[in-house]
């Protein structure tokens, strides 16, 4: 099944994207980075005239320095009723905790997306570990906002990413200035 997400910084566009029957909202802050981070109080706001009426999803941002940074960031956005949150690939992937930290959100109901950047080498060796740690999901975007996703990623390395994640039983997506005229090539 195909949706579309749409991400949102305001009430304004989180309206405009619901009433166009958006199927995931996307809470980020693109003027802090790939996957900004919207302010917890910003993505309250939004959340409250949503009512629940579309499902959500949350950028945690960037760099963070550790796996418990990273664990509380996550805790508060499915605290305040976020339904996906997502998470940059980084060498925290790395660390022998990581999946386990993970594993103790995910058997909690947080539902966790990785995202992958276009911009940089793709492990697809995570997506095991992610399905064992039961993760939701795992998404392709582009870092650096300039060159669209199929501009980085040949279509047949982007057909094997979904491949794998449908496989490992992830929802995958595809993002970074994909246009029409990509969906139908």
């Amino acid at each position: 099944m195909t949706q579309l997400l749409i991400s949102v910084k305001n009430v304004e566009e989180a309206l405009h994207a619901m009433y166009a029957g958006t199927s995931i909202i996307d809470l980020k802050d693109p003027a802090v980075g790939a996957l900004g981070a919207l302010s917890i109080d910003e993505a309250k706001k939004i959340l409250a005239v949503l009512e629940e009426q579309v499902l959500t999803s949350a950028t945690v941002g960037e760099g963070h320095g550790n796996i418990d940074a990273l664990v509380a960031d996550i805790r508060r956005y499915a605290d305040i009723g976020v339904n996906i949150v997502k998470i940059g690939v980084s060498e925290l992937f790395l660390n022998q905790q990581f999946f386990v930290e993970m594993r103790q959100l995910t058997l909690q109901g947080i539902k966790l997306v990785a995202v992958f950047f276009a911009d940089k080498l793709i492990d697809l060796s995570f997506i095991p570990k992610m399905q064992t740690a039961g993760f939701y999901g795992a998404m392709i975007d582009t870092q650096q906002k300039g060159p669209s996703l199929v501009e980085l990623q040949a279509m047949h390395e982007l057909k094997k990413f979904t491949e794998i994640c449908k496989q490992h039983y992830l929802i995958s997506g595809l993002a970074g200035s994909v246009g029409l005229q990509h969906l139908t090539s």
